[in-house]
């Protein structure tokens, strides 16, 4: 038997969960993936809310439930904080962020294909809102820490390149 918990997401934390994992309309079944394991690391039994905890919820966040086998439910509990919610969230988002970037270097490096092009591309076939993850936000999380990988990326290619030819 399964029991549902209540979460708060980002709306792009929501699509990936959606996306990547079974969902029936009421709620996401993750599995026993990795991002199980963290949901039911930051459950707990007794909903003890303390008065700080509302301010730290940031805005903009969206209802949802996940299922959580009937075990987990009894030894860890049926409830997770707003800041663990906030940092499940946070954990989603950052990884998606990072797969589409690392999806827009490959693209760039090896097709030959403009970073915003590309980065566009992915965005639209992913089918993200600009309030999901915008062009802006991700070109210049790219800018930041992909345009140095870059050149990694296209030295790696040509090693693979160079032994398939030798073999």
């Amino acid at each position: 038997m399964k029991h549902t918990v209540d979460i708060k997401l980002e709306p792009l934390a929501w699509k990936v969960l959606k996306k990547q994992f079974n969902y029936d309309g009421n709620a996401v079944d993750l599995g026993r993936g990795w991002l199980y394991n963290i949901v039911t690391q930051c459950l707990r039994r007794n909903p003890v809310i303390s008065p700080w905890e509302f301010s730290r919820m940031p805005q903009g966040m969206v209802d949802g439930k996940v299922y959580i086998l009937e075990y987990d439910y009894n030894r860890y509990g049926g409830y997770m904080s707003m800041a663990k919610q906030a940092n499940l969230s946070l954990i989603i988002s950052r990884r998606e962020r990072e797969r589409l970037c690392l999806l827009t270097a490959t693209a760039h490096v090896m097709g030959e294909v403009s970073r915003d092009t590309a980065m566009r591309y992915f965005l639209e076939k992913e089918g993200y809102e600009d309030d999901e993850i915008s062009f802006a936000a991700l070109r210049k999380h790219y800018q930041r820490h992909y345009r140095h990988n870059e050149d990694d990326i296209l030295h790696d290619h040509k090693e693979l390149k160079c032994a398939k030819q030798h073999k």
